[in-house]
């Protein structure tokens, strides 16, 4: 009985999520469109904010859906996810990426922890 709550849930979390996931991505790109007037800026974190919700959606299908499934998410996971999330993101943002935002919003690794948990916090709220 429980294996087959367990598969209903994880089912649902996948349809319902991802492409929730895809639409919060779509209209955080809007937004960051009418707030930057800069082509090269806007094309610019454009560019990252996809790279930080393909990580963020990666590291979901990857890692956590299985461990929440099994009732195994807890704080130290969490962190897993955060690094996993960054280290995507990280190895996938271009040297003028990371260039504009170091320069425009300070520590990189702030500004994508920032991002991984804004992410996160918008899907969530969905």
């Amino acid at each position: 009985m429980n294996d087959i709550l367990i598969n209903i849930i994880s089912a649902v979390v996948t349809t319902v999520l991802l492409p929730l996931t895809t639409w919060a991505g779509t209209k955080l790109i809007q937004y960051i469109g009418t707030k930057v007037k800069n082509e090269k800026a806007s094309a610019l974190l454009t560019t990252a904010t996809n790279i930080v919700l393909n990580a963020v959606r990666s590291v979901f299908q990857t890692y956590v859906e299985s461990l929440k499934a099994n009732g195994k998410f807890d704080s130290a996971s969490q962190v897993e996810a955060l690094k996993r999330a960054k280290d995507i993101a990280l190895s996938q943002l271009g040297d003028d990426v990371k260039e504009y935002i170091t320069a425009n919003f300070g520590n990189l690794d702030g500004w994508l922890t920032n991002q991984i948990e804004s992410s996160i916090n918008l899907l969530k709220n969905l």
